[in-house]
């Protein structure tokens, strides 16, 4: 009884350790869309992804937070008005063995509480791909289990990528991924699906070519933000996007930490 109590009081611990106000580390996995893409202009610093809004939104709300990583997509000084903490493990067209590999090397040095994982968009390797987040599932349980680490994944089901797109393959390897999250049992880790695919309410449309760039582009919202004379693609999301990924992210972040959301969802 004794023993059920204290495993008990150990998980309220790790689950509402914010609130005593621990800094909780958190790792963004993934390739260019946790990266963010920058399109070869403006500068270099401005590939944030989904991350900068995030860590904006995670401060605001009290949330004593860092991100960790060793990656520094959206690198700036510290005097910047508009620094972040911009650490992740992001790596932009990289399959999913490829940053599982990374990962491995990245969790004995930063031994992150939280991990927030969107992974699956590169490659038409389909059929494997849900094996391969299975296996990196595995490793981080390995980790987290030799290093007596708690360790909670938010894993996420990914997004589609444009409005053309063949959905199914994107569908089909979410609804892979789920079921075998929940058949997965004696974790020590924790997982926590995201829905992405459906619940970061991202827009598939297209607006007129945009009249100024060269060559010219289509809008819409999951393209990335347009510049005269840079192309776009229809792979990762705008700043928009990145915002409405951020929400979602925190949106399952807090209902593990146990702090209020106080953020309106019809300014964004």
């Amino acid at each position: 009884m004794k023993k059920i109590l204290l495993s008990a009081l150990f998980f309220l611990f790790v689950v509402t350790y914010s609130l005593a106000g621990d800094t909780i580390k958190i790792m963004p996995v993934g390739n260019s869309i946790t990266a963010g893409e920058h399109y070869g202009f403006p500068a270099l610093e401005e590939r944030t992804g989904y991350r900068k809004p995030l860590y904006e939104m995670l401060v605001k709300a009290g949330y004593h937070v860092d991100f960790v990583g060793s990656q520094n997509h959206g690198i700036r000084p510290k005097s910047c008005n508009d620094w972040y903490d911009w650490n992740c493990e992001a790596y932009p067209g990289w399959k999913i063995p490829d940053i599982a590999g990374k990962l491995e090397i990245a969790l004995e040095t930063c031994q992150p509480d939280i991990l927030l994982v969107h992974v699956g968009t590169n490659g038409k390797d389909w059929d494997e791909k849900p094996g391969q987040v299975s296996d990196m599932l595995d490793m981080i349980d390995q980790f987290s289990v030799s290093r007596d680490h708690p360790v909670t994944v938010f894993l996420c089901l990914i997004i589609k990528r444009f409005k053309d797109e063949d959905p199914a393959p994107t569908t089909k390897f979410n609804e892979e991924v789920a079921n075998r999250v929940k058949a997965r049992t004696g974790d020590k880790i924790r997982i926590i699906l995201v829905d992405m695919e459906n619940g970061a309410g991202l827009d598939y449309s297209d607006d007129l070519p945009d009249p100024n760039a060269n060559p010219p582009c289509e809008g819409g919202d999951m393209i990335g933000t347009r510049y005269p004379g840079v192309p776009c693609d229809k792979y990762h999301p705008n700043d928009k996007g990145n915002t409405r990924m951020a929400l979602k992210f925190y949106e399952e972040l807090v209902k593990i930490l146990n702090k209020p959301a106080q953020l309106n969802k019809n300014s964004l």
